[in-house]
């Protein structure tokens, strides 16, 4: 079961806050609404529209878990999780595939009914798309003077061997307000990454995360991080690798220079 209370938890070496957001970009659902206003998007498509702003909806997989964090769920209800899990499942056999709007907004209609009482204003974390994880791993390359050609020939030949590849695992992960040295590993971020956790998952991480700070010098950052985000997090993470992300865009003497 996905459990948002546990976004809450405290640990001593995971941390659910951050400290710089470098590319992070935070919408709130009536952002949301307000940017498909623009595109004069109305009707049940309006709500699927919003819901692709904010990266929760997929039009072949539905709605994400992580949409409820725009949701207030009652403490003392502990059937919420259970009651919004089956309505979304009544769409999938009684709303035809094909049409995504329906789908989108009667999906929506499902946590406005059974998961809690929405907030509207409250800004919330988007996740990256791929070619976004690509940009940044474009710009850590950069940053640390290497060429994307390189970057692509080392994770290719080494995975993160090399302490080059370390060091742009960690930027990356820094630049995509997913880690601080300070803070450890973003669970929230990472929750909305990849799309829900199961419940005794935080308590893993923490563990794992305790662990690695014993194994690893304090001294070394880069291996540091890299350790953290694939063995704490691993498969859960769809841009853990990053061999995935560059197999196919290495371009020629590419270095990109626009950062914010």
């Amino acid at each position: 079961m996905f459990r948002i209370g546990l976004f809450f938890a405290s640990f001593a070496v995971v941390s659910i806050t951050a400290v710089d957001r470098h590319k992070i970009v935070y919408k709130s659902l009536q952002e949301a609404a307000v940017e498909c206003g623009q595109y004069t998007i109305k009707g049940q498509c309006l709500g699927r529209c919003e819901t692709l702003i904010t990266r929760d909806w997929n039009d072949t997989t539905g709605m994400s878990p992580a949409y409820s964090r725009f949701f207030h769920p009652d403490p003392v209800d502990e059937c919420n999780l259970n009651r919004t899990q089956r309505c979304l499942q009544t769409k999938v056999y009684t709303v035809p595939r094909p049409r995504t709007c329906q789908r989108a907004s009667e999906s929506i209609q499902c946590y406005l009914d059974q998961f809690g009482q929405v907030n509207l204003t409250a800004p919330q974390f988007v996740r990256f798309t791929p070619l976004q994880d690509d940009q940044i791993v474009l710009e850590c390359a950069a940053i640390m003077g290497y060429t994307y050609e390189q970057v692509y020939a080392w994770i290719r030949e080494s995975a993160f061997q090399r302490p080059e590849t370390r060091c742009i695992y960690r930027c990356f992960l820094i630049r995509s307000g997913l880690y601080s040295d300070s803070e450890g590993l973003n669970m929230a971020r990472f929750y909305v990454l990849c799309g829900g956790y199961e419940e005794d998952f935080y308590q893993r991480v923490e563990q794992c995360a305790a662990r690695l700070r014993q194994e690893v010098p304090c001294n070394d950052k880069c291996t540091l991080a890299q350790r953290l985000a694939i063995e704490c997090i691993g498969a859960d993470y769809q841009a853990g690798n990053l061999a995935t992300n560059v197999n196919s865009k290495a371009v020629e003497g590419s270095r990109v220079q626009s950062f914010d």
